[in-house]
């Protein structure tokens, strides 16, 4: 009977995965990357390996994605900073380096009003993807948001508000959550198999992952390596999860 529950359960937080990347698509919180492939193999668990996690409330919970986000991505600061207020991609932000579409939900979040003068809808809509017009790459030059002073100076008071770690902290968990969904759906349970995945993701994207991971038959340790390469900013990213979040933890 438990694996019949087990194998349903799985099924449907597949479902929910699916759901989730496709919304994240549409409202462009995620890196237009390759269309997500689920494979039908479910990870690489070893059988004596006790399930951790099995939703995405315990991990929100557990502060996982906090400690992946500062440990992990931020490499506790050699990396990036909660009042990084960078030139890229027209304005890119924060300990996670919002960009582009990733900075909606951080307006989500934010009270826009005070630091903008303008509604979280009209910085969703406009200064958003928009921040980052077609054809355009690199540091802005002044066809981005960055170039804009209300947005720039208002950004940075932001910042360097007290409000800001917690507001940024929430925002990726929010852009993080279908990666989160896509790897419990496939088996992935520990708490390093959950910093693999938003190491990856973080990088690459939604789709992004979903792809690298179908294309390793959904299992963690495959998908670092392939994730990895060559890449020295790739390996140092795998070097922080070793260290934080070992084999067999």
């Amino acid at each position: 009977m438990y694996g019949v529950y087990k194998s349903k359960k799985i099924a449907g937080l597949a479902h929910r995965a699916d759901v989730l990347i496709e919304m994240s698509f549409l409202t462009g919180l995620v890196s237009f990357c390759a269309m997500p492939v689920f494979a039908a193999e479910v990870s690489d668990v070893a059988p004596d390996q006790a399930a951790i996690f099995s939703a995405y409330e315990d991990i929100a919970e557990s502060g996982l994605p906090e400690r992946v986000l500062k440990k992990v991505i931020a490499r506790g600061g050699k990396s990036k900073n909660y009042t990084d207020l960078l030139k890229l991609d027209g304005g890119t932000v924060g300990i996670a380096h919002f960009a582009v579409g990733g900075l909606a939900p951080l307006y989500r979040h934010m009270d826009t009003v005070k630091y903008f003068g303008r509604s979280q809808q009209e910085m969703i809509t406009s200064y958003s993807s928009a921040c980052r017009p077609a054809g355009r790459e690199g540091n802005d030059t002044g066809w981005g948001c960055y170039s804009k002073k209300w947005w720039k100076d208002g950004m940075s008071s932001f910042l360097k508000s007290p409000e800001s770690e917690g507001i940024q902290n929430a925002a990726w968990g929010e852009l993080m959550r279908p990666v989160v969904d896509a790897a419990l759906a496939h088996g992935w349970s520990s708490e390093r198999q959950i910093a693999i995945a938003l190491g990856i993701a973080n990088s690459v994207g939604v789709r992004g992952f979903s792809t690298l991971a179908a294309k390793s038959k959904w299992s963690a340790e495959a998908t670092l390596v392939a994730y990895v390469g060559t890449n020295e900013h790739r390996q140092r990213r795998r070097d922080a999860i070793d260290l934080h979040f070992p084999p067999n933890s």
